[in-house]
């Protein structure tokens, strides 16, 4: 997940991938944009919820050993 605009801030700000609080995103003064959640390779191609705030956008995980990945990009 990415916020190209802003920074997630926890606790301040629900940051949710795939129903689970997003790994990575430092606690207390925002400075983490980005997030990460790898699936294993048997849960390709499913749909994974991405939730900032009451922002929410559905995106489909595709295997990086094709050498693709997919970017849920929040805008607000």
């Amino acid at each position: 997940m990415s916020r190209p605009r802003g920074y997630f801030g926890i606790p301040r700000d629900v940051v949710l991938l795939d129903g689970h609080e997003a790994k990575g995103i430092t606690p207390g003064v925002p400075t983490d944009s980005t997030a990460m959640l790898r699936l294993p390779v048997g849960e390709n191609g499913r749909p994974v919820v991405a939730v900032y705030n009451e922002e929410r956008i559905v995106a489909r995980a595709w295997p990086a050993a094709e050498n693709r990945i997919t970017i849920a990009e929040l805008t607000y």
